[in-house]
């Protein structure tokens, strides 16, 4: 499906005001600094996004989007019909964690936002736990797993004890192992 070009520039937008976030802190995103990096003028910008508060709902509804495709993606991939959910958003975390960790943005985005995108926001989240429940693995299993993951990125998004990449990729690898155990 090819994107319009509206559809286009927001992507540019989106991604732009990502990458200012993640090289100078949410504090120095502004609305100009988004279109002198997009190279856009500041009223195609807010043609799309009439308002810093605006942007940053999109930034938040878009990576969680993109997260749940992405977990989707893992899932119809894998060869193992038990726990592969789990798997799955064991992955997208493992790749959100090491590529820049989108997710953290989108948490504190969503600080910011309005009630309704925020409950759309934890409806998506909750989606994806309902499926963790109904894996074939034990719910307790999945739960922990789960709880382990929002660890990693609260210790991370925090600065509370970060886990080193090594240490970080052994838990990782550890919570993919307990979605193949029958019995924890």
């Amino acid at each position: 499906m090819m994107e319009s070009k509206a559809d286009m520039k927001r992507h540019l937008i989106l991604e732009t005001a990502k990458k200012i976030i993640h090289e100078h802190g949410i504090t120095n995103l502004t609305l100009d600094a988004v279109a002198k990096k997009a190279s856009i003028s500041k009223g195609g910008l807010l043609y799309h996004y009439p308002s810093k508060e605006a942007l940053m709902k999109g930034i938040a509804i878009a990576i969680f989007e993109d997260l749940e495709n992405c977990m989707a993606e893992y899932a119809e991939i894998d060869q193992i019909e038990k726990g592969k959910w789990t798997r799955a958003m064991i992955q997208v975390t493992k790749d959100d964690l090491e590529h820049n960790a989108e997710l953290n943005v989108a948490v504190m985005a969503s600080s910011l936002l309005d009630e309704a995108v925020a409950e759309s926001i934890s409806n998506s989240y909750q989606t994806a736990l309902t499926k963790l429940d109904n894996d074939g693995i034990s719910p307790i299993t999945a739960s922990v797993i789960r709880l382990a993951l929002d660890g990693l990125y609260y210790s991370q998004m925090l600065g509370v004890a970060p886990l080193n990449n090594t240490r970080q990729r052994a838990v990782l690898d550890q919570l993919m192992q307990m979605t193949h155990q029958e019995d924890l």
